[in-house]
């Protein structure tokens, strides 16, 4: 009876560790799917028209941009601390405001926290923008580019930069050279 019993025990709690495995199982299913449409509205609403807009002025392909930006290490907070009424401009457009009071928690994201989610948001830009993700995996230094933009896209949207200095023109300054 009491090893009858034993057993039952023994039964009753292997099948709980199954079940809170496939809880666990689950749970990061839903993590990974919510923060791959996270990714995917950030990349889309955030990332992508921001790089557009650079590249629309300067007349290149956002992958050109990119490829720019990178061999320059001009990381998108940079760009925006030399450009303020440009940043004011995109910080005011009323979809921005909406995505930025969603995306609110991820304003005290720690540096770390990013880092971590950078494959995502790469694997987001692969299916959606994938000459972009390109451009920033295959360009030396890219990843880390990519790092210290996210960073400064998180303090941009969170209003942690600080802007030095007004452009006049609007226009971001960087020195470009395609050949």
């Amino acid at each position: 009876m009491v090893e009858n019993l034993k057993k039952q025990i023994e039964i009753l709690e292997a099948d709980i560790a199954k079940l809170e495995e496939n809880i666990r199982i689950k749970n990061a299913e839903k993590s990974t799917a919510s923060a791959q449409i996270q990714a995917r509205i950030f990349l889309e609403n955030i990332f992508a028209p921001y790089m557009d807009g650079l590249c629309d002025i300067w007349g290149l392909s956002p992958e050109e941009g990119l490829r720019v930006l990178i061999k320059e290490n001009a990381s998108l907070d940079k760009i925006a601390k030399d450009n303020p009424k440009a940043l004011a401009e995109f910080l005011s457009q009323p979809e921005i405001k909406v995505i930025a009071a969603v995306a609110r928690p991820l304003g005290s994201m720690s540096d770390e926290w990013i880092e971590q989610k950078m494959s995502v948001l790469l694997e987001v830009m692969v299916k959606i923008r994938p000459s972009m993700a390109n451009a920033i995996i295959e360009t030396p230094e890219g990843m880390a580019w990519f790092y210290e933009s996210l960073i400064g896209l998180r303090n941009m949207l969170f209003g942690v930069l600080k802007l030095s200095h007004v452009d006049l023109m609007g226009k971001p300054q960087i020195n470009i050279e395609t050949t």
